[in-house]
């Protein structure tokens, strides 16, 4: 098979081939983010179409997180409640590690949320809010997983935004989410907290139809691979059969003509006269 392959015809063909993969595998790829980006965009029109709504329209306390929650503009009224404030640690912002500030919002009635109000890269530099009355904006988020690292943190400081954990630190009725707070009225936040974004759209899902033209692309690739391997094997053994086959011919003929070979003398033909008996008279009618 090695012998037919490095013959300049399949090793044309066999660039060929490559080319031709290389291709599909980009038009796959092209195809792979063109359904991604599709999905962001349609993500992004959805949310560019929500409204800010105040937080108790989107959701109560001690409900599930609304399966369309995250990112939804919400406004709240409240008061911040800055002896249960907490650090995150180990947060980057443009490059810098750091930590978020995040401080309870009581709201009117009683409830509790927490609102993640900024980052600092010094716990010193976290300012405590005075319990004034505000309305905060921002987006929503749900809670993220318990902290697993072994370390313990120092005091103030908890290891991420673990809902159930507050949960059993605050008495008041919990909301089961935080806010990404993108403005105060009136601002009461320090200037040395720096503004935390909300988090960018990731699709979650993909533009399905998209998703198929680029599973095509590959498979048109891996058909190519197929065929070319295909076609040299067959090659290959047609190759030998024909090698075998002139073989064989001039065994058989070898063997034809030594078995056909006369070992004795030849037949001769005796000119002596036939006996008398056995002579056959002719008769004259």
């Amino acid at each position: 098979m090695l012998r037919t392959l490095f013959t300049p015809r399949w090793l044309a063909l066999l660039g060929a081939v490559v080319a031709v993969c290389v291709a599909f595998v980009w038009l796959g790829l092209w195809q792979l983010s063109v359904a991604q980006h599709s999905a962001i965009e349609e993500l992004q029109a959805q949310r560019d179409a929500l409204v800010e709504k105040p937080l108790d329209e989107v959701m109560a306390p001690h409900s599930a997180f609304p399966q369309d929650g995250a990112g939804h503009p919400v406004r709240v009224e409240g008061q911040y409640d800055g002896a249960r404030q907490f650090l995150v640690p180990d947060r980057v912002l443009d490059g810098q590690r750091g930590f978020w500030v995040v401080t309870p919002l009581v709201v009117d009635g009683g409830a509790v949320v927490p609102v993640l109000r900024g980052f600092v890269m010094d716990p010193a530099e976290a300012d405590v809010p005075p319990a004034d009355a505000v309305t905060v904006h921002g987006e929503l988020a749900p809670g993220e997983s318990p902290y697993l690292g072994e370390d313990t943190l120092p005091e103030g400081q908890q290891g991420t935004i673990d809902l159930s954990l507050l949960a059993n630190l605050w008495p008041e009725p919990l909301y089961n989410g935080f806010i990404f707070s993108t403005a105060e009225e009136p601002p009461v936040t320090s200037t040395a907290l720096a503004h935390v974004p909300p988090p960018q759209l990731t699709a979650g899902d993909v533009d399905w139809r998209n998703l198929g033209y680029a599973l095509q692309w590959w498979v048109f690739a891996a058909f190519a691979v197929f065929m070319y391997l295909k076609l040299l094997h067959d090659a290959a053994r047609g190759r030998g059969a024909g090698g075998a086959d002139t073989g064989g011919g001039a065994d058989t003929g070898g063997a034809a003509d030594t078995g056909g070979a006369r070992t004795g003398p030849p037949p001769t033909v005796s000119s002596a006269p036939a006996p008398a008996d056995e002579r056959i008279e002719s008769h004259h009618v």
